[in-house]
C-alpha cells in the first residue's frame, strides 16, 4: 500500500490543473477539417477495397479498380 504525503497530493493536483489547462485551450483552437478530395480519395478507396474470407488463407483483400 502507497503512503502519500501532502506535497505528493499537491503535486498531483498541481498536475491535474496543468493538463485541464492544457485541454481547455486546445479545445479553444479552430478546428481544421479535411479537404474535399481527401474525402472523396477515402471514400472511393472504401468502395473499391474487397476483402473476402479464404478457407485456405484467411482473407484476400483487393483493390477492384
Amino acid at each position: 500500500m502507497a503512503i502519500f504525503t501532502h506535497f505528493d497530493f499537491q503535486e498531483l493536483t498541481e498536475n491535474e490543473n496543468n493538463l485541464n489547462r492544457q485541454l481547455q485551450t486546445e479545445n479553444k483552437k479552430v478546428q481544421q477539417s479535411p479537404n474535399n478530395s481527401s474525402i472523396q480519395n477515402i471514400l472511393a478507396f472504401s468502395k473499391a477495397l474487397s476483402v473476402r474470407k479464404s478457407d485456405n488463407f484467411g482473407y484476400i483483400e483487393n483493390v477492384l479498380n
